[in-house]
């Protein structure tokens, strides 16, 4: 912002030209212009965006449409609104290919979730739940009997051989 500050005034009331201090800050002369007009709008505030990023479909709809209707650039809206031009651009771009319906859609924020999140208490019978459960709970106990019961075969065969079992990891 101070950069931004100090290159108005230097256009202001120094009278240099939108080059030589875009040269001298190492930007582009269209955008110390940009500074500039927009300090004459709206003074020390005009040199900083609204950073409020929602913005409704009709507000959006109401400045491209203004735009059309009185044949401003993006800058000049820029300017005036304070807005991003890559906002504004975004905005005529989903307009021109979309019409006026793509701007009143609301659309979600962020990344979608990968997984929809369920939760299997919320949804259907609670005794469809508790069964699944105790079915659960069976499943595992059945499991680890089996377990024990092939890790004693194992043992005894190994026995009937005549080696030593090997201890088991379990």
């Amino acid at each position: 912002m101070a950069d931004r500050e100090k290159a108005v005034l230097m256009v202001l009331e120094q009278g240099e030209s939108y080059g030589s201090v875009a040269r001298e800050l190492q930007t582009c002369p269209r955008l110390v212009s940009r500074w500039v007009n927009a300090y004459k709008l709206h003074g020390i505030n005009g040199l900083s965006l609204k950073r409020s990023g929602c913005y409704s479909g009709d507000f959006k709809l109401r400045l491209i449409q203004e735009m059309q209707e009185r044949g401003l650039s993006l800058s000049q809206v820029s300017v005036q609104y304070r807005i991003a031009i890559s906002a504004l651009s975004g905005w005529r771009r989903l307009y021109d290919h979309y019409g006026a319906s793509a701007l009143l859609e609301k659309k979600p924020r962020g990344r979608p979730p990968k997984m929809k999140k369920t939760n299997f208490k919320s949804e259907g019978n609670p005794l469809d739940y508790e069964k699944l459960l105790k079915e659960n709970e069976r499943l595992r106990i059945e499991n680890d009997y089996l377990k024990k019961v092939r890790a004693l075969i194992q043992k005894k065969e190994i026995q009937k051989r005549g080696r030593k079992p090997k201890p088991s990891k379990n």
